[in-house]
């Protein structure tokens, strides 16, 4: 079960890098036609604008989600490789504490937040703003399925070497 669920994280962060490595891509293309298009004819069509931004949400959100798998993400302090078992139980269950509690309440209201935008539809691109707030409430519960993955990992890891002695 361990390894499925392993695997399971490793595959939705191959996804998330890909997907968040187009959405920059496709947020820098997106931009340098805007500057091209505003130099050489004076005209910028409005939709690269909103899809420029909307490239940007989709990549860093997911971009996120990668960083927190690799561990990445910014952290007040970083346990000693080298430090005693306890000391890195107890940094990984402070971390796994601090994201359910950040991350808890925002995945909690999200779909309020989601319903609330589907009836809104974007100025320049004409589509529900519902396909842009998504991406907040999945790339969180990414985070959460990558949080378990670790927390499985490190707790039967523990009772493996336990039971090895």
């Amino acid at each position: 079960m361990l390894r499925k669920i392993y695997k399971i994280s490793y595959y939705i962060n191959q996804i998330c890098f890909s997907a968040a490595s187009g959405f920059l891509g496709a947020m820098l293309l997106l931009v340098l036609f805007q500057v091209l298009a505003r130099y050489l004819f004076q005209v910028v069509p409005i939709w690269t604008e909103e899809a420029a931004r909307y490239c940007m949400v989709w990549g860093g959100l997911l971009g996120s989600t990668v960083s927190f798998y690799k561990d990445w993400d910014p952290r007040l302090f970083k346990p000693p490789p080298s430090g005693t078992g306890a000391w890195s139980v107890a940094a990984t269950w402070i971390r796994a504490v601090s994201v359910v509690v950040f991350l808890g309440p925002i995945l909690y209201h999200s779909g309020r937040f989601i319903l609330r935008t589907f009836f809104r539809t974007s100025e320049g691109l004409g589509i529900p703003m519902a396909f842009i707030t998504i991406a907040v409430p999945m790339a969180l519960a990414i985070i959460l399925i990558h949080l378990i993955a670790k927390l499985l990992s490190n707790f039967l890891s523990d009772q493996l070497e336990e039971i090895k002695k």
